[in-house]
This record gives structure tokens, sequence and C-alpha cells, in this order.
């Protein structure tokens, strides 16, 4: 008896997948495009970064798919890959801004004066693990509530909360952390 393609399991089209038949991808991508573009739509706020950001991560996904473990659900792993693009569009973007604005205050000839505690800010925030940092990112750049950042990342509301903490408290010891490495290098 053939199963079709509804009945296959996702790691089953994985595995019809690799072996050629890139029907089956078009399957998993029927499957979980919901979930991805409404992570990404959570994270980006925005229908056509979203819709980019979903493409992005199912064309990464297949260039990748050799990478998957079938013992863990290919849902998470695309949505982990489409939360990392995502997160690099932000850094991307952030640097665009910067260099954007720095342009304008030249052209301007508005002196550069960077502000050390967003520089200082920006560097412990780069030294977060992800796991930390997503959660930070998310409450306090893009004003997500914890109800939001619980759905997009998949996650329990304490464990959201928890993050926030962990991560709050980890981010002021790396602030701290760097300040003093300032002195001792001023």
């Amino acid at each position: 008896m053939v199963r079709t393609a509804m009945e296959r399991t996702d790691p089953e089209l994985v595995s019809l997948c690799l072996a050629g038949h890139r029907e089956a991808f078009a399957e998993l991508v029927d499957r979980h495009q919901d979930a991805v573009f409404n992570l990404a739509y959570r994270m980006t706020n925005n229908h056509q970064d979203a819709a980019d950001m979903a493409q992005e991560a199912f064309i990464r996904a297949f260039q990748k798919l050799y990478s998957y473990k079938p013992e863990y659900p290919f849902k998470n792993w695309v949505l982990g890959i489409c939360a990392n693009q995502t997160r690099n569009r932000f850094r991307s973007e952030a640097r665009r801004r910067a260099l954007e604005t720095r342009h304008v205050q030249e052209s301007d000839g508005t002196p550069d004066t960077p502000d050390p505690r967003q520089d200082l800010l920006e560097q412990a925030l780069q030294r977060l693990p992800e796991q930390a940092r997503l959660p930070l990112v998310l409450k306090y750049m893009d004003g997500f509530s914890l109800e939001e950042i619980a759905r997009t990342l998949q996650l329990g509301l304490s464990a959201v909360k928890m993050r926030l903490a962990r991560g709050r408290e980890e981010l002021l010891r790396l602030v701290r952390q760097l300040q003093m490495e300032g002195e001792v290098k001023s």
C-alpha cells in the first residue's frame, strides 16, 4: 500500500526529497509555511519582509536538507533557520542605519559623536548567547509583548520571563565587564 503525501511524516518527506523527489519538499513547505511566515511576521512586523524571510528560510532549508536530523521536528528546524536569518537581517539593518546616520551627519557637517553608552550596550548584547539575546531584542528593541515572544520562539510564558530575567542580568554583567575593560585600556 502506497501512502499519500499527507499521510507521510516529515522525516519520510525529507528522505524522499533527498532521494530526488522534489515534490516532497513542496509538501513540507505546504505543511509549515504558515508557522514560518508567522514567526517571520512576529519578528519583522511587516508582511512583505515576513514573506521574503519565509521564502529565504525554505530556500536555505532546501539547501541544508542533508543536515536535518529526523529525530527532531522538521517544523522546529525550519523555524530555527527562519529565526537565525531574521536575526542576521536585524544586525545588517542596524549596521546599515548606523552607516546612513553617519553619512547624513557627515554630509550635514554635523560631527559624528557616537554615544558610548549605546556602543557599550550593543557590544554587550552581541556577546550574549542567542538564547538570551533574542528575547531581549524582541522585547526591548521590537516592542513585542511576552505573549508574542512566547509564540515567536515557541516557548512557554514562564520560559520567556526566565530568559528575559537571566538575559538582563547577564547583559548588566557584560556591560560592567566592558566598562572595566575600557577603564583598564584608557
